[in-house]
């Protein structure tokens, strides 16, 4: 039986993909920094999260169960980050 293809898997990345908007937010390197998913709390590190970035903005599933935990969309005079999808984003103090 031939699979059929999920086209939005295939145009997911990593986590890594967003690390430069996370650096223009946060002002710091967020790719290992940890977080866990509001739906099923499985941790990961945000550069394993699966990134969709095929539109007007970026979206981060959880790469355990797939849920949507942050969506960030740049406009000319902000940026929105929503991250009702996470229970937790640690960001350590230098």
């Amino acid at each position: 039986m031939e699979q059929e293809m999920d086209i939005t898997q295939e145009l997911m990345l990593d986590g890594n993909a967003a690390g430069g908007i996370f650096y223009e937010i946060f002002g710091v390197e967020m790719t290992a920094t940890p977080t866990e998913c509001a739906t099923c709390f499985t941790p990961n590190d945000v550069g394993a999260l699966r990134v969709f970035d095929q539109a007007p903005g970026k979206v981060m599933r959880c790469p355990a169960c797939g849920n949507v935990m942050m969506r960030i969309v740049e406009t000319p005079n902000a940026i929105y980050l929503d991250a009702r999808g996470v229970a937790y984003l640690r960001i350590a103090r230098s």
